[in-house]
């Protein structure tokens, strides 16, 4: 999949540039999901992870000649542990695990079939809808305030440039890639976000499949590591591999 990004052996760099991982897997609509006595029964298979519940609403926007700007809310649901670094959301078509406290996919992996399992206790799923894996990464400047050595020039940019940099409000742009029924999308810029120190360099690799396919847990999983191995191939090929293999933990 993807072969055009090549190989790369596995750095476990950890949090060190990974500031959210999230996984998620779309499904037939569930009522008993937009309940709370539903999603209870999820939790109590999965509390000892994550003891909070908490209740949220989704709310979609939609636009159309005729009717103009429609806003829905959906109920969802969040288990997080007491830390907050890692959450599962869960509505009537998706269940979605995120954290801050990534280490390395076989941990994520675990848990996921840990939720699709009490999951599907509770909800009959037939079809997978959508399934997808996203990281985002902040890659901090080098000493002299650029990227070089750590970014791969192909995708810096004008942000590799240092008039240039200085002088950025917003530098941020998305390739997107297929291969048969699989996206990738790259997004990547200078993040020039207040709230974010020293300005990062953004790299957000989403990979999805909106394909419906009869639903089965193992099959899913399986596919999610090929998503992985693709979003870190185009990891690595993003970063430079002697800044990469620094960051070892």
């Amino acid at each position: 999949m993807f072969d055009f990004l090549p190989g790369a052996d596995v750095v476990p760099v950890g949090s060190k540039l990974l500031r959210q991982a999230l996984v998620q897997v779309r499904f037939n609509s569930q009522g008993v999901l937009g309940t709370h006595s539903g999603v209870s029964q999820v939790h109590d298979a999965l509390a000892e992870r994550y003891p909070r519940l908490t209740a949220e609403q989704q709310v979609s926007i939609t636009a159309t000649p005729g009717s103009g700007v429609q806003s829905t809310a959906t109920p969802q649901y969040r288990f997080q542990d007491l830390k907050g670094s890692w959450a599962v959301v869960l509505g009537p078509e998706h269940a979605t695990l995120e954290t801050s406290a990534y280490t390395k996919w076989e941990g994520m992996r675990e848990r996921l079939e840990e939720v699709l399992s009490a999951v599907s206790e509770v909800a009959t799923l037939r079809v997978r809808e959508r399934i997808g894996i996203r990281y985002v990464n902040h890659i901090p400047p080098a000493g002299d305030g650029g990227f070089e050595g750590r970014v791969r020039r192909e995708i810096l940019g004008v942000s590799g440039d240092k008039g240039w940099r200085s002088s950025l409000v917003g530098a941020v742009g998305q390739v997107i890639a297929g291969d048969g029924k699989t996206q990738m999308a790259l997004r990547h810029g200078l993040a020039t976000d207040e709230s974010l120190p020293e300005s990062p360099y953004l790299v957000d690799i989403d990979c999805s499949n909106s394909e419906p396919l009869l639903y089965d847990m193992n099959a899913s999983l399986t596919y999610l590591d090929e998503l992985n191995d693709v979003a870190y191939r185009c990891f690595s090929w993003c970063v430079e591999e002697d800044y990469r293999k620094s960051l070892t933990v």
